[in-house]
């Protein structure tokens, strides 16, 4: 006699489903950036196996910040995308050339289509996979998608990988799901969770080595 089923997904559940695949897709780009300017992630990256990969992209958050709890840097953006802004412009604000987490345009126009999706569909998860604001929502949902077009062409210096000068961070994180250490990979999502709660509700930004509201998990990393 096979056992009742005792759990049936809610349409909730299902959306979350439909939202980790893309969420996946755009962080497993996040990925490849950062072992292209880090060399010492390329060895481990490249040795992933496929569940290895499966559980170091099952994360609930982007791994890019994107300045979506900043209203103040969003709020010019349909009257300069249409009236100041010209198609291949060179960028206003550009990320340091050869940076670590610097990012191309394709993937800054990714990420701008994910957040304008997200803040049109559900607010709720925008605000808990981008860290996005209300205001900023609002003022995503106001935004056509020419308008995005024509600013992922700025590359503004405020989409940034999360964290990118800290390789010990990722370099735990990459071990950790190499190795199955699901208990370990789960801190330090939780503490990266944290840290984007901490900047969606304006508290004051801590960096990894420092002292945070939830002290950066302790691995026994470097995070230099």
């Amino acid at each position: 006699m096979s056992e009742p089923h005792l759990y049936e997904p809610s349409p909730a559940d299902r959306w979350d489903e439909a939202l980790r695949a893309p969420l996946a897709e755009i962080n497993e780009d996040v990925f490849g950036v950062l072992v292209a300017e880090i060399a010492s992630l390329r060895a481990p990256w490249q040795s992933l196996g496929e569940a290895g990969r499966r559980r170091l992209l099952c994360c609930p958050y982007l791994l890019l910040e994107g300045g979506f709890s900043r209203p103040d840097l969003w709020a010019g953006l349909p009257r300069s995308a249409v009236s100041d802004v010209r198609v291949g412009a060179a960028p206003a604000s550009p990320a340091a050339a050869g940076s670590p987490g610097a990012l191309p345009t394709a993937l800054v126009r990714r990420v701008l289509h994910f957040a304008w999706h997200l803040a049109r569909t559900d607010p709720r998860a925008a605000r808990l996979v981008l860290g996005m604001s209300r205001t900023c929502t609002q003022m995503f949902v106001g935004c056509r998608l020419a308008e995005l077009e024509i600013f992922a062409e700025l590359q503004p210096a405020w989409i940034r990988i999360r964290w990118a000068n800290c390789a010990g961070l990722w370099s735990a994180w990459i071990s950790a799901a190499a190795h199955g250490r699901t208990r370990d990979l789960e801190r330090l999502q939780l503490w990266g969770l944290q840290m984007l709660a901490a900047d969606s509700l304006a508290l004051p930004r801590h960096s990894p080595g420092r002292r945070s509201p939830m002290p950066a998990p302790a691995l026994a990393i470097n995070l230099r």
